[in-house]
């Protein structure tokens, strides 16, 4: 079993090199973020983490703290090639989590499991022992450990970005809200050449993803907001899966778009329900390859003249 997924995850490191064209992925993946004081890690059975606490909540776990007073906590998922060092890096997080007083979870992605680092979000997700599985019980884990608010939310680049999206349709009573990056809709690929097939854009289905997701979530009436970010440019992951992944949360939250207009150099579509409350938005980067718009140009993926989609994705989701 273990060497069968290395094998796919060997496959898909091969597609990615080849488009990125080995784009210098592994020199930087092992910068480190500079707020390293309040960067912690952590082990929770075989899955290693990174958690981010502010110094303003940087107290003991068994200190008495004010009623009510359950911070946010962000889940930060990296893609191909990245580690949580690496990601925190380029997305600015920490510093973003520093000013906001968010607690910031960076769970990372071994060698072992994935030989690129790549999350196995083409996995049947509802397998026992998935990855999905596993994410969700780790956040649990934190959620109660800091005592955070019983609702997440998932960020994440890439095969992050996926996996995130497997996250919100498997937990939407833990997530609240994703953000994702260079993603694509729910099981638009099961197995590793199915989901090569949805990197590169065919097959992919939102009305499709929007039933299966559906029935992922089961019986829960918990509904989940999502930011979505594409780079017109990218060729890892096509640009036609943000179309497929806004129409699969539309039809989840039952939703239109009301506007779509020029914000910050981007194409940006604003969607409503039926109150005129926002749920939904997508911002198309002109110009932008597989990256995360807007970061820090140390670290690995990423577009500084973009829009900051770690402020925008959190301004969104948080209000």
């Amino acid at each position: 079993m273990g060497a069968e997924v290395r094998r796919r995850g060997a496959l898909i490191t091969l597609a990615l090199m080849i488009a990125l064209g080995g784009a210098g992925a592994i020199a930087a993946a092992d910068k480190k973020d500079p707020s390293e004081a309040a960067f912690q890690k952590g082990r929770l059975g075989d899955r290693l983490y990174r958690l981010y606490v502010p110094r303003a909540l940087a107290v003991p776990n068994d200190a008495p703290r004010a009623e009510g007073a359950r911070v946010p906590l962000i889940v930060a998922l990296h893609g191909c090639w990245q580690t949580p060092e690496d990601f925190a890096l380029g997305t600015r997080l920490n510093e973003v989590a520093e000013r906001r007083n968010l607690v910031v979870l960076y769970p990372a992605q071994g060698r072992r499991d994935n030989i690129s680092r790549c999350w196995n979000w083409f996995e049947p997700a509802a397998m026992a022992g998935s990855e999905t599985n596993q994410l969700i019980t780790l956040i649990r884990h934190v959620v109660k450990e800091q005592r955070a608010a019983d609702r997440v939310i998932v960020l994440g680049f890439s095969a992050g970005g996926f996996m995130a999206v497997n996250l919100g349709c498997h937990a939407p009573a833990l997530v609240r809200g994703v953000g994702v990056a260079a993603g694509g809709p729910y099981r638009c690929g099961v197995g590793v050449d199915a989901g090569l097939q949805c990197m590169l854009g065919q097959h992919v289905n939102g009305e499709k993803s929007a039933t299966e997701c559906r029935g992922a979530m089961g019986a829960s009436s918990a509904r989940v907001r999502a930011s979505l970010w594409h780079g017109s440019n990218d060729v890892v992951v096509n640009p036609v899966n943000l179309d497929a992944l806004a129409l699969m949360f539309a039809r989840l939250a039952g939703v239109t778009a009301s506007t779509e207009d020029r914000r910050e150099g981007a194409v940006y579509s604003l969607y409503r329900d039926a109150s005129g409350r926002p749920w939904l938005e997508t911002w198309l980067i002109p110009g932008m390859g597989h990256a995360w718009s807007g970061g820090d140009i140390r670290a690995t993926h990423t577009y500084p003249s973009g829009p900051s989609a770690t402020e925008r994705m959190l301004d969104f989701l948080l209000e």
